[in-house]
C-alpha cells in the first residue's frame, strides 16, 4: 500500500507521541501515513530534501520559537518553491496578526491551537489537508499529462514518412500510459489492410512484436481474437481483449488501419479523454497520410513514366529506370539518409536520362560506337534534362535537375558537362553515377552484350578512386546482394 507521507516539526518530543497517537491507523483513499520527525528546523530541511513529496508538514510554534518555525515556511515555499505540501501550524496561543500574514502568504492550511489537539482535531486537520494536497498533485497530474500528450501530437505530425509517423506516435503513447523510462517495455502495433487486400499486414511494431513487422496480422493474434479486432464497430469505441487496447480508423481511400496497445494500466477518466483526443487527432492524420500517399503514388507514376518515356526512344528497356532508382534508394539508405531523403532519390534517380528526348533517334539506337560529332550530341542530353527539370521550384525536380547534369561526372574529374572533382559533385549525383554504370554492363545494349557479375565486379573496383566515389562504393560493395536482386525483379 502506498503512503502519505506526514513530517511532523516539533521542539516538544510529547508533541510527536501524540500527533503519532492521533494519527495510527489513519487511512485515506486506501492509503495510510508515514511519520518523519524532526525536533529543529534543520532536521526538518534533511527530511524535505530527502523527501520532496511531503504531503503534510506540522510545525509547532512553541514559545520563543516563532521566528524559526516562520523560517522553515518561507525556506519550503520560497527556496525549495515546494506549492503542494500541506502547512498546519501548531500554536501555542491565538492566532496573531503576523500569522494571518502568514497564512495568506505562504498558504497554511490551517492553525491548530495547542488546547484543541485533541486526536480528533489532528486527524480532521491533517484529511483536509491530505484532501487538497491529492487534488494539487491530480491538477500538476493533468497538466503534466496534457504537455506530453501536446507534445506526443508535434513529435507525430512533424513527422513526413508513414512509418516514421507511426512508429513517433506508437513511441508517443506509451510514454504517455507508462510513463518516459517506461516507454520502450511495452509493445504497440500497426496493421493496415489496403483496398486490395484480404489480410492487415502489420506496418510499424515496437517492443517484443518488433519481429512482426511485414507479417500478416493473424500471425499476432489467434483466431478468435483476430475476428474480434476486424469485426468490432470501432465508431462505437475501441476493443479491449485482456491486456490489449485496439483502436480502428476508416480511411478515406478504403483502407483500414489498426492500433494495436499493450493495456496494463487502468486509466484515469481524466487520461481516457486525454487518449481519446489523441485517438481523433491520429484518425485525422492517418487519413491524410493515405490520402497523400494516393496522390504521391499518381506522382510517382507520372515521374517514372517520363523516365519511361526518355528511355523508350534508346534500346534501353524501362525497367532501367526502375532498377536504377531502386539501386539508388538502398544505396542512400546503407549511407544513413532519412526515409524523405532516399524517397525523393528514388524517385529523382528515375529522370537522370530525360534529356534524351532530344537526342536524334539514330543515335541513341546506333550499334557501335559513336563518332566524335554523335558523341558530343549524346552528351548534350544532361544539359537539356537539366534545363527541362531546373524550371521547377519543387525540391523534386531541383533534385532531378542536378542528377540529370551530373550523373556522367567523374570522381577524379574526366566525365562531362562541367568536369567537376571529388565532393563537388553532388552526393545525389555520385550515388546515381554508380546505379546507372552498374546496371548498363549487366544489360543488353545495342553497343555491347550483358556483361557477367565478376566482370562487373572487377571493373566497379577498378574504378573506384576513378569513375566512382569510394565512399560510395564501400555501400555498394557491403550491400551488392542487395542490389543484384534488383536486377532479378525488375529484368529486361
Amino acid at each position: 500500500m502506498d503512503f502519505w507521507k506526514v513530517l511532523v516539526v516539533d521542539g516538544d518530543s510529547g508533541s510527536h507521541a501524540a500527533t503519532a497517537h492521533a494519527l495510527n491507523r489513519l487511512v485515506y483513499r486506501n492509503r495510510g501515513v508515514v511519520i518523519f520527525e524532526a525536533l529543529n528546523p534543520s532536521d526538518a530541511r534533511a527530511v524535505v530534501s530527502v523527501h520532496p513529496d511531503i504531503a503534510a508538514v506540522l510545525v509547532g510554534f512553541g514559545r520563543g520559537e516563532e521566528n524559526a518555525g516562520r523560517e522553515l515556511i518561507r525556506w519550503l515555499r520560497r527556496e525549495k518553491r515546494n506549492e503542494t505540501a500541506q502547512i498546519l501550524v501548531l500554536a501555542d496561543g491565538p492566532v496573531t496578526e503576523a500569522e494571518e500574514i502568514l497564512t495568506l502568504e505562504y498558504e497554511i492550511a490551517d492553525y491548530v491551537p495547542r488546547a484543541e489537539c485533541t486526536p480528533g482535531r489532528i486527524r480532521t486537520s491533517l484529511v483536509s489537508a491530505l484532501r487538497t494536497y491529492a487534488a494539487l498533485m491530480t491538477s500538476q497530474e493533468q497538466h503534466e499529462d496534457l504537455r506530453r500528450i501536446s507534445e506526443a501530437s508535434a513529435l507525430v505530425f512533424r513527422n513526413s514518412g508513414i512509418s516514421e509517423f507511426e512508429r513517433t506516435a506508437l513511441a508517443s503513447i506509451a510514454s504517455f500510459l507508462h510513463g518516459p523510462g517506461n516507454a520502450d517495455r511495452y509493445f504497440g502495433v500497426f496493421a493496415t489492410r489496403s483496398p486490395d487486400e484480404v489480410v492487415p499486414r502489420i506496418t510499424t511494431a515496437t517492443g517484443s512484436f518488433r519481429h512482426l513487422e511485414g507479417q500478416k496480422l493473424s500471425q499476432m493474434l489467434n483466431s478468435p481474437l483476430y475476428e474480434r479486432v476486424l469485426s468490432h464497430n470501432y465508431a462505437k469505441g475501441h476493443l479491449s481483449l485482456g491486456k490489449l487496447r485496439v483502436y480502428g480508423f476508416r480511411i478515406r481511400d478504403g483502407s483500414e488501419v489498426y492500433l494495436i496497445l499493450e493495456d496494463e494500466v487502468e486509466l484515469s477518466d481524466w487520461n481516457r479523454d486525454l487518449l481519446e483526443g489523441f485517438r481523433l487527432q491520429l484518425g485525422v492524420a492517418l487519413d491524410n497520410f493515405h490520402l497523400f500517399r494516393g496522390i504521391e503514388s499518381a506522382r510517382d507514376d507520372l515521374v517514372f513514366a517520363l523516365g519511361e518515356m526518355a528511355e523508350s526512344r534508346s534500346e534501353e528497356t524501362w525497367n532501367h529506370v526502375k532498377r536504377v532508382a531502386e539501386i539508388a534508394h538502398i544505396m542512400a539508405q546503407g549511407m544513413g539518409m532519412g526515409e524523405f531523403e532516399t524517397e525523393q532519390l528514388r524517385l529523382a534517380a528515375s529522370l537522370h536520362d530525360l534529356g534524351k528526348l532530344s537526342i536524334p533517334e539514330g543515335i541513341l539506337a546506333k550499334e557501335g560506337r559513336l563518332s566524335g560529332d554523335e558523341f558530343e550530341s549524346m552528351k548534350s542530353h544532361s544539359l537539356v534534362g537539366f534545363e527541362m527539370l531546373n524550371t521547377s521550384n519543387r525540391s523534386l525536380f531541383r533534385t532531378a535537375a542536378q542528377i540529370a547534369l551530373e550523373h556522367h561526372e567523374n570522381w577524379d574529374g574526366t566525365g562531362y558537362p562541367r568536369g567537376l572533382k571529388g565532393e563537388e559533385i553532388n552526393l545525389y549525383s555520385r550515388i546515381v553515377t554508380v546505379a546507372d554504370v552498374f546496371d548498363a554492363l549487366g544489360n543488353r545494349r545495342a553497343y555491347k552484350k550483358p556483361w557477367n557479375t565478376s566482370d562487373i565486379l572487377d571493373f566497379m573496383r577498378r574504378e573506384t578512386g576513378r569513375k566512382f566515389d569510394p565512399k560510395v562504393m564501400e555501400v555498394f560493395f557491403e550491400r551488392f546482394e542487395e542490389l543484384n536482386q534488383v536486377r532479378l525483379r525488375f529484368p529486361d
